[in-house]
């Protein structure tokens, strides 16, 4: 049996790579796969006599949910600007990147939502810290690869953590079953929408508002689909 002294053999969570990695057992270490350069945060799964910790199935589809939320806050962004690019052409940088905040409050609320269906009550809360370490992990990745030495990457780290938390306290009091249509639902995404315009400098902007409220609600059936797969596919393609 491995102890916390022993070496263990993971996968590089990097789906293009796929390194086979050897770290210590039992820890909670970030892990940088020296094949591909990706930098991720490994967390152990449970073993005998030791709390909870996440199975590799779990980690695995942690990582490609924040590959998904990402893939999602970004293509919506874009599709933002094409619906009303009068408006989203006047749109200040920094502003946009607080409409991008925007989309992953909601998407750690809705991928928590949806996990809640299949992640087994024992690694629950593990999966979602593992979810947000994903995002903050890829983007201080993707920043890492533009800024080169010296780049720092505590701003996204707390950005980001702070999206988690405020997604829990802004959308959490809104009780419906995510996947299913109702009035409670639709006032959820309906306040995301007017979330996302206030953040654009555009606040009361029916066309910006709509978009975002369905570019996040059409992200419940591919984050559905990943947690029930057995390998956790590739959110490429996501539309």
């Amino acid at each position: 049996m491995e102890t916390a002294d022993s070496p263990e053999i993971i996968t590089c969570l990097n789906a293009t790579c796929g390194q086979q990695l050897r770290i210590p057992a039992g820890e909670l270490l970030e892990v940088t796969c020296p094949t591909c350069g990706t930098n991720f945060t490994y967390r152990p799964p449970k073993t005998a006599g030791q709390g909870t910790g996440l199975s590799p199935e779990y980690q695995r589809k942690a990582w490609v949910m924040g590959e998904l939320m990402l893939v999602i806050a970004k293509e919506s962004m874009t599709l933002i600007k094409r619906n009303d690019p009068s408006t989203a052409s006047k749109v200040p940088r920094k502003q946009e990147w607080e409409g991008f905040i925007e989309f992953l409050k909601v998407l750690f609320n809705l991928a928590d939502r949806v996990g809640a269906f299949h992640v087994p009550v024992s690694e629950y809360l593990q999966f979602m810290d593992a979810v947000e370490d994903a995002v903050i992990d890829q983007m201080n990745n993707a920043f890492r690869q533009q800024a080169g030495p010296g780049y720092d990457e505590m701003p996204v780290k707390i950005s980001i953590s702070a999206a988690f938390d405020l997604g829990q306290k802004l959308y959490q009091p809104y009780q419906f079953m995510v996947l299913e249509d109702g009035k409670e639902r639709d006032r959820f995404f309906q306040k995301f929408g007017e979330a996302v315009g206030t953040a654009l400098g555009v606040r009361g902007n029916h066309t910006i508002a709509t978009t975002a409220a369905l570019c996040a609600s059409s992200s419940i059936a591919a984050m559905q689909s990943l947690m029930e797969s057995t390998d956790g596919p590739s959110p490429t393609g996501h539309s």
